[in-house]
């Protein structure tokens, strides 16, 4: 294809006039109860923290006067080492069969690249994956879900192999991790650290930030202004538990739960964390004893966090590597003038993800 900008070949910002046209397109490839559909939705994601200057970060592809593709992103402020990069969760890539393999998809996705210093892929379709490979992107691989059985026998009847994984747990059976999550609870209480529930976000998650960002080589940003938007500010906020780990008076990790039914059985999903330097473990020590106290068959936390995976095993976590139907692939790309960050992004082990991050947990389940 030749060379030229991405304006002169039918692609554009969206702008509200665009919105019927939108609609119909959304209504054929989505699906007509789409969560793309739904205009609450639509607005908010159009409203983060972190605008990019140049507009909304929706781009539409026009074509004999319909349109032909979309895409979208969510801007964020990446900090990676040291430094804050003006970052994009790529989402919501999609053409019209008809114009597909013509060169759309790849003119929507240079748009979305052009807009920032780092663009981010969570979750994507086989055939996106296949075509930011074969435009240089950098493979993560997958996010594991991290599965917490809270009552054996009733995760027999969710367990995503057949029941073996549930078999395990219930071979080990319920006194035990009874047993274990009492032990990790009364430790985190021991150490001061007590659960509380929260309407909303305030003050307090900005230092709570600054105290934990150091200790994450790779991370979006998580102060008030992000959480404010992603969970207090959200269409479906009055679904969202926010939990603070306090010790006195002092914020020392939160956690945001939401409840799914699966397979008619309720699990509590984590869809975002942070904690201080070694409050980790007490904080999801605390979450598990909440959730045993609630009777959710299971506890699930889909999360790329090295520091994690040690501390969550010790309490009894599963590590599913490959999720729970499918694996969730990261693929992550700098810009041409950010090429020295290409080999700190590229090592998954850097990274601190969850299912706040991109748009993975706006369904059930986190996806």
């Amino acid at each position: 294809m030749t060379v030229m900008p991405w304006t002169q070949r039918g692609i554009a910002r969206y702008v509200p006039d665009d919105r019927p046209d939108l609609e119909s397109f959304q209504r054929e490839y989505f699906g007509p109860n789409s969560i793309q559909l739904c205009r609450d939705h639509f607005r908010w994601l159009l409203e983060p923290p972190e605008q990019d200057p140049e507009g909304p970060q929706f781009w539409v592809c026009r074509r004999n006067g319909g349109i032909v593709g979309q895409q979208a992103g969510i801007p964020f402020a990446l900090k990676a080492g040291d430094r804050s990069h003006r970052a994009s969760w790529a989402i919501d890539l999609m053409v019209a069969k008809e114009w597909r393999l013509r060169g759309v998809g790849p003119t929507l996705s240079d748009a979305h690249l052009a807009s920032s210093e780092v663009s981010i892929s969570l979750g994507m379709t086989d055939a996106a994956y296949k075509s930011y490979k074969r435009a240089g992107w950098s493979d993560l691989g997958g996010l594991p879900t991290f599965l917490r059985v809270i009552d054996p026998l009733r995760c027999l009847r969710v367990s995503p192999y057949g029941g073996a994984l549930a078999s395990i747990a219930a071979g080990i059976g319920k006194p035990a991790l009874s047993v274990a999550s009492t032990s990790y609870n009364l430790a985190a209480r021991v150490r001061g650290g007590r659960l509380v529930e929260v309407p909303a976000f305030d003050e307090k998650a900005d230092e709570l930030w600054e105290a934990a960002a150091p200790q994450h080589t790779v991370i979006a940003r998580r102060d008030r202004a992000f959480l404010s938007w992603r969970f207090d500010r959200a269409p479906n906020a009055g679904r969202l538990r926010r939990f603070y780990i306090m010790k006195g008076g002092r914020l020392m990790g939160y956690v945001v739960l939401r409840v799914d039914r699966w397979r008619g059985e309720p699990v509590a999903v984590v869809l975002d964390y942070l904690a201080r330097p070694g409050w980790l473990m007490p904080t999801f020590a605390l979450v598990v004893e909440q959730a045993r106290r609630e009777r959710v068959s299971a506890l699930l936390c889909r999360t790329l966090n090295m520091q994690a995976a040690r501390p969550l095993s010790m309490m009894g976590f599963l590590c599913l590597r490959n999720g729970l139907r499918a694996p969730t692939r990261m693929m992550v790309r700098p810009a041409p003038d950010r090429q020295e960050l290409g080999p700190m992004l590229a090592d998954p082990r850097n990274w601190f993800v969850t299912t706040a991050d991109s748009d993975i947990g706006f369904t059930e389940l986190g996806g």
